[in-house]
């Protein structure tokens, strides 16, 4: 599996079908040596590199239910929609990141960040998530939604921004089959930023070319998946997704929601093992 990926898309509290995808891998002990993703992606793929199962299901699930998470709760405390600190806090005092495991783990992971000043995605590798989360929590910082971090002396927000689903940063880094983990339903297509968006995102930064980001968002999502099709043509791309509606989407926090859909991405992997073992070239 030397040349096998993980890249996981963000979408909020969508990620707790990830998160099921995820349990189902570890289970199976399918460890690839490479994982990138872009916000709560990249939550979602820690305890996949530090192989915690159960931190799985509290950053799925539990984290999202919890009062302060999401809403008029984390607004008032955080001044953001998204509550990123409180729901680290959350995760961290349920679940501690076993730091031991991940940084000698056999899986390397990459994070993705919006660069404000520059316009441009970078990323950094997992020796760079220390014990304040800064890293993640950038991550995590939605545009419009959630104030930016301060990381490395510059700051930054989600790389959602411009760079959805990360599959030529794991191209880049020499991979050569992608096992992509997409939020999204099947048949999805991303719309175009409305005009009011825009406008907003010109008015909070007073940039634009973070507006134009904005604008042509949708543009660079479908060259995105251009991409994985022509790789999955060429039997490099494996994808795993929702094939089922079940009404939740990236500000979903009631668990009665949230359970059903980590089921289903473990269910849905889970009958799909066999094809992901052959993939990844598992005897």
């Amino acid at each position: 599996m030397k040349n096998v990926s993980i890249v996981a898309e963000g979408g909020g509290t969508k990620i707790a079908y990830t998160a099921g995808v995820l349990k189902c891998l570890l289970e199976e002990e399918i460890y690839v040596p490479y994982c990138v993703g872009i916000s709560a992606g990249a939550e979602i793929l820690l305890p996949y590199v530090s192989r915690q199962i159960r931190r799985l299901e509290v950053t799925g699930i539990d984290a999202p239910s919890q009062k302060g998470a999401v809403g008029l709760s984390a607004l008032m405390k955080e001044g953001s929609v998204f509550g990123i600190e409180s729901t680290n806090n959350f995760i961290q005092s349920k679940t501690p990141l076993d730091f031991e495991t991940f940084y000698n783990s056999s899986t390397q992971m990459d994070t993705g960040l919006y660069n404000i000043k520059e316009h441009t995605i970078e990323y950094f590798d997992k020796s760079y998530v220390d014990q304040s989360m800064t890293l993640i929590k950038a991550s995590c910082a939605l545009l419009l939604l959630t104030k930016p971090y301060e990381f490395q002396g510059k700051k930054y927000f989600d790389a959602g921004l411009v760079d959805m689903i990360s599959i030529k940063q794991a191209e880049k880094h020499g991979c050569e089959k992608h096992i992509i983990i997409s939020t999204k339903e099947e048949g999805y297509v991303r719309k175009p930023a409305p005009a009011y968006q825009r406008w907003l995102t010109q008015l909070v930064y007073k940039d634009k070319k973070i507006a134009e980001d904005l604008r042509y968002r949708h543009e660079r999502y479908a060259q995105q998946w251009d991409r994985i099709a022509e790789l999955e043509k060429e039997g490099k791309v494996l994808v795993l997704r929702p094939h089922k509606d079940l009404g939740v989407t990236r500000y979903t926090k009631d668990p009665k929601k949230l359970k059903p859909w980590f089921q289903l991405g473990y269910d849905e992997t889970k009958a799909r093992i066999d094809e992901i073992k052959s993939f990844c070239g598992i005897e």
